[in-house]
């Protein structure tokens, strides 16, 4: 008998240990910057977007039966995009890149864009159906009988591996891995190179699979129960499996939280197996789950779950972060011209959700990254989808035409006689006798009979000119970023308004997001940390909703910048028209230390005073004016590139008399744990105040990126009118501006911001 384990083990992430309360009060002030603040945070060894990495969002379908591709939203489940294609075939997938979309039907690719929904001339290839995969903004048609390998997007390259090749799988990265069935050649396409190198072979007589965890793929010998780290060079490190999987077993294609799932197809059960840190070492011991009996023949990871597919029977089987087994079936057969049947389709996008077609394309199930599962119908105007935004609304042939509320009025008409036929012209009357005038009377002239004019025919009235229903806006066009000194400067076209205006774009990485104005057409991000490759999505957003997403190329930086001075602060203010500020030194990143400099106004204005020193005086100011400060590191590259560092802001102004002088510093203090915030970025921020009113309630209250982020504490100044915080507010919000403010007597007052990083 088969012990049935939940999978909640394995993928429900272990609680934090909790760290260190502080002082009495803690639990009732703390909120965390985590918890007030809405931040998405896609890391995690079996995530495909781990490290700064933003993915194409949501997936394209073809729905046959109307010949119409409709993109589907993976977040909001809706459909927010629809092009008419009626030259797809039954079946046909659909892949994005970037800045297009590719429906796979036999013999032929109809590309399309995602921006301007134009499709273009299509694709000649093989008269076979390909499998399409998504990642790092490019979309990969493998051609498995004919031996050709196709990569659209950025980096368009085809490449001949030659023979049958088994099932592909894509890194994090883009790098392409398949096998040669019949060589048993392991072969690899990384995102920038333009043909495929074979530098492992598979053990003649053995049989496997390969999966990608993370950026990393590796290879499963199921024969020798046995897995194999791949790198550009061949076969790296290697780990024993801790049980004994069939051959027969089918594998996923991505790990499951960091675990590579099996599933033997005899015994009905998913095994998901951990490797260890260190080579040498043993797998973990297999978790298992029973699931119900089927031919599955179709497995994709979404993250923490599992979706298998059994398409002879159209039976969908998921496996949720908590180990319960769900099922639904996801029929509809569509029946083509020799009488077969178009099979349910498995697909996972970039954006890690998986998405299960029917045969026609009607309807798709979702499966998001926890494994829960939910329908969507996906269909035409007529029954649920959204308008085309590329044509307009006509009257159908039973409509009615639309008549203005304004009538003309008709012209005054001749009055026919009673007993005149109605369709006869009206004859004028000839002019009756009148008496003979009166001797006295001159003689009267008799007017002339009136011409009557023949009845005039109204003008038809004119239907209505039909109203053009608006619709979400199109996609940016020309995304693109570069890495200027305060982080990747994001450049994009107007997109498509589509029947009303568009009045911001939203932009999104990994970590954070920020909204811009419907006219702005570049911005700079600034909450970046780190060297490692950054990609940024953006879209437009009208009244109707958020248009289409597209993502820039990836920035990345190749020397870290010196971090944030920390704690900058007015050393001296009681001199008429100066005053001094003092600093600490911070970490210099991957350069050489050159110089400070500090600037007023912005960060980007000319430097007001270049120093050596960690402080510096800064002249020619107006008492009583409150000036803003911003301190930042000078380095040098190993390239010999100047570097700038995060800039360090302070609020101060020179009052030209002796006194004590006011202080808020805020700087990032003692490593900690509260709920979701971990080392090595959560942290308590520190609140040093000095010389504010003595025994004196101040309300205190730290923000992230101008937004309150905890609700603060209220706390009473010493003797001296001196309060140090070191214990209230953990925050892990690497990259971003930090700073507190300070409410009560004499203020309020703004603490120095600086960017918080990682311990």
């Amino acid at each position: 008998m088969i012990r049935l384990q939940r999978l909640t083990t394995l993928l429900r992430r272990a609680d934090p240990p909790q760290g260190r309360k502080g002082r009495a009060g803690l639990a009732a002030v703390v909120a965390g910057c985590v918890a007030l603040m809405s931040v998405v945070v896609l890391t995690g060894a079996g995530d495909p977007n781990s490290g700064f990495k933003f993915s194409q969002s949501g997936h394209w379908v073809y729905n046959s039966a109307i010949g119409r591709v409709f993109h589907l939203d993976g977040a909001s489940r809706t459909i927010d995009a629809q092009v008419p294609l009626p030259a797809g075939t039954p079946g046909a997938q659909v892949v994005q890149s970037d800045t297009d979309a590719y429906v796979l039907s036999k013999s032929r690719i109809d590309q399309f864009g995602k921006s301007d929904l134009t499709v273009t001339n299509p694709i000649e290839v093989p008269d076979e159906k390909p499998v399409g995969l998504e990642s790092a903004g490019n979309a990969f048609v493998i051609y498995q009988q004919t031996g050709r390998v196709m990569r659209l997007g950025e980096h368009p390259a085809t490449a001949y591996p030659g023979g049958r090749l088994g099932d592909p799988v894509v890194t994090s990265d883009g790098t392409l891995w398949v096998l040669k069935s019949d060589q048993g050649d392991l072969c690899q396409l990384p995102l920038t190179a333009d043909r495929m190198s074979c530098p492992a072979s598979v053990q003649k007589g053995h049989k496997g699979a390969l999966t990608a965890i993370g950026a990393k793929a590796v290879f499963v010998d199921l024969t020798a129960d046995r897995v194999y780290d791949l790198t550009p060079d061949g076969f790296g490190a290697h780990v024993d499996l801790s049980t004994d999987v069939p051959e027969t077993a089918l594998v996923a294609g991505n790990d499951v939280d960091g675990r590579i799932a099996f599933v033997d197809r005899d015994q009905s059960v998913v095994h998901l197996i951990g490797l260890p840190d260190r080579p040498g070492q043993k797998a973990d011991a297999p978790i298992t789950t029973k699931i119900p009996k089927g031919h599955y023949d179709k497995i994709a990871s979404s993250g923490r779950g599992l979706a298998l597919l059994d398409r002879q029977d159209a039976d969908l089987v998921t496996v949720d972060r908590d180990g319960k087994v769900g099922h639904r079936k996801v029929g509809s057969f569509e029946p083509t011209g020799d009488q077969n049947k178009v099979e349910p389709n498995l697909f996972r996008g970039d954006d890690s959700k998986v998405y299960v077609d029917s045969g026609k394309g009607d309807n798709v199930v979702v499966v998001d990254q926890d494994g829960r599962a939910e329908p969507v119908h996906i269909g035409s105007p007529d029954d649920g989808g959204v308008p085309d935004p590329t044509k307009t609304t006509t009257p159908k042939p039973s409509d009615k035409p639309v008549v203005p509320t304004h009538t003309p009025e008709p012209p005054v008409k001749s009055t026919p006689p009673a007993n005149d036929h109605p369709n006869k012209p009206v004859v004028p009357q000839p002019p009756q006798k009148s008496d003979p005038p009166r001797k006295e009377d001159p003689p009267q002239k008799e007017d002339p009979p009136q011409k009557q004019d023949p009845p005039r025919k109204d003008p038809p009235v004119k239907p209505a000119k039909p109203v053009i229903q608006a619709g979400v806006p199109g996609a940016p066009g020309g995304v693109s970023a570069k890495y200027a000194t305060d982080g990747p400067a994001v450049t994009w076209r107007a997109a498509a308004p589509n029947g009303a205006p568009v009045t911001s774009y939203q932009l999104s990485w990994t970590g954070g997001s920020k909204s811009v104005s419907g006219s702005t057409r570049s911005t700079t991000i600034t909450e970046l940390e780190g060297k490692t490759g950054y990609y940024v999505t953006i879209r437009a957003v009208n009244r109707v909703g958020s248009g289409p997403a597209v993502r820039s190329n990836q920035v990345k930086k190749a020397y870290a910048e010196a971090e944030s001075p920390r704690e900058l602060v007015v050393s001296h203010d009681g001199t008429s028209g100066q005053l001094t500020l003092a600093w600490d030194a911070p970490t210099m990143g991957d350069g050489t230390f050159v110089k400070y400099t500090v600037s007023i106004g912005s960060a980007s204005a000319t430097p007001k005073v270049s120093t050596t020193t960690t402080s510096a005086t800064v002249t020619g100011l107006k008492d009583g004016t409150t000036y803003t400060f911003y301190v930042r590191a000078i380095t040098r590259a190993p390239n010999g590139d100047t570097l700038s560092g995060k800039w360090t802001s302070l609020p101060g102004k020179p009052i030209g008399a002796d006194e004590r002088t006011k202080r808020v510093v805020a700087s990032r203090g003692a490593g900690t744990t509260y709920e979701d915030c971990v080392p090595p970025q959560c942290a308590f921020i520190q609140v040093r105040i000095e010389n504010l009113q003595p025994n004196t309630n101040y309300d205190i209250v730290p923000y992230v990126d101008g937004k309150v982020f905890n609700e603060g504490a209220r706390l009473k100044t010493s003797s001296e009118g001196h309060l140090l915080v070191d214990d209230r507010f953990p925050c892990n919000m690497v990259g971003h501006r930090v700073y507190v403010t300070v409410t009560g007597p004499g203020g309020p007052f703004k603490s120095n911001t600086f960017t918080w990083k990682s311990g």
